[in-house]
């Protein structure tokens, strides 16, 4: 295959795998995210039942570091069912975390701001609209913590197409390039 043909090939392969991928997180997020899930649950299960199986077949418990690595291996084993139950319960428990972070930061802006506005100042009632945005995003995290997640996860559908996009138009370009240096090889 020529050098030209491997790079056409490799930037078609990536787009359309960027493409199908960007368009599904764009358009399915959650569902997206349960995929997502499910395949890391699938690797926690396999990993710790092969290592149980691995453990007890070969010679059993005998040091400090098998029993570290058998409850792992069990704790792999929980977190995984617990994923295929419900995938999405990690990306809420994640969202709940930032929501909190971002309240208690906003509480203490404002505290701050408290401060600031004493010294009569013309800008502080933009840091004031800024803080009670940040505070009322957090408030609407924890209330839905999947909001946070849909949106990420359709601005990286969005980046993705995008993607798909450049490296088409990098592909012809490239294409162009080299048809134009082979021409003037030949002469």
């Amino acid at each position: 295959m020529s050098r030209f043909k491997s790079i056409k090939w490799n930037s078609t392969v990536n787009a359309v795998i960027c493409l199908i991928l960007g368009l599904c997180l764009l358009l399915f997020p959650i569902e997206s995210l349960s995929i997502g899930g499910y395949l890391i649950a699938s690797i926690l299960m396999i990993s710790g039942i092969a290592y149980i199986i691995k453990t007890i077949s070969n010679k059993g418990v005998e040091t400090n570091g098998d029993i570290i690595y058998l409850i792992f291996s069990i704790a792999f084993i929980i977190i995984s069912i617990s994923i295929f139950i419900d995938p999405t319960w990690i990306i809420r428990l994640i969202n709940i975390v930032v929501g909190i972070v971002l309240i208690i930061s906003s509480l203490m802006n404002l505290l701050d701001l408290s401060r600031y506005k004493k010294d009569r100042t013309t800008s502080w009632w933009v840091y004031l609209v800024l803080v009670f945005l940040v505070l009322i995003l957090g408030i609407v995290i924890i209330i839905n913590p999947l909001f946070l997640a849909k949106i990420i996860t359709r601005l990286e559908g969005a980046f993705l197409i995008i993607n798909t996009i450049i490296t088409i138009l990098l592909a012809r370009k490239v294409k162009t390039y080299m048809l134009v240096e082979k021409s003037d090889l030949v002469k």
